[in-house]
């Protein structure tokens, strides 16, 4: 399975905040430090707001944070959030589905790719 770049960079941004525990930056100072536009990862800061893994504070002095500490934020549970519809190929597509065994090991795979990343943390990784 090959993640998204909206998962890699969310990833990198929560990467970017665990490694100065507390810290509070803003998406310009993150966007400049990835070399990624600004909007673009302020989409990525809100999905990972929505999903509870950063805080936002909004106005002047404002920007994001860990909205709990890197050794409880798993590294399955980021990129679950930020892939919902996973799928190593859509066999739902296919004709060949409904006689075909291969989607059953096909999510076989898929359970054990999250097992291994949810036995990573956050704070694992910096």
């Amino acid at each position: 399975m090959q993640l998204s770049r909206h998962t890699d960079l969310a990833i990198r941004l929560l990467v970017q905040l665990a490694a100065d525990p507390g810290a509070q930056m803003t998406i310009a100072q993150v966007a400049q430090d990835q070399a990624v536009p600004q909007p673009y990862l302020m989409k990525i800061a809100n999905a990972l707001a929505h999903a509870g893994f950063i805080a936002t504070t909004r106005g002047r002095g404002g920007g994001v944070s860990l909205a709990r500490p890197a050794a409880e934020i798993r590294i399955g549970d980021v990129v679950r959030a930020m892939e919902p519809q996973s799928e190593i190929v859509r066999c739902s597509e296919c004709l060949l589905a409904p006689r075909c065994k291969l989607p059953r090991h096909l999510g076989r795979a898929m359970q054990a790719f999250y097992r291994v990343l949810d036995e990573q943390t956050l704070e694992d990784v910096i």
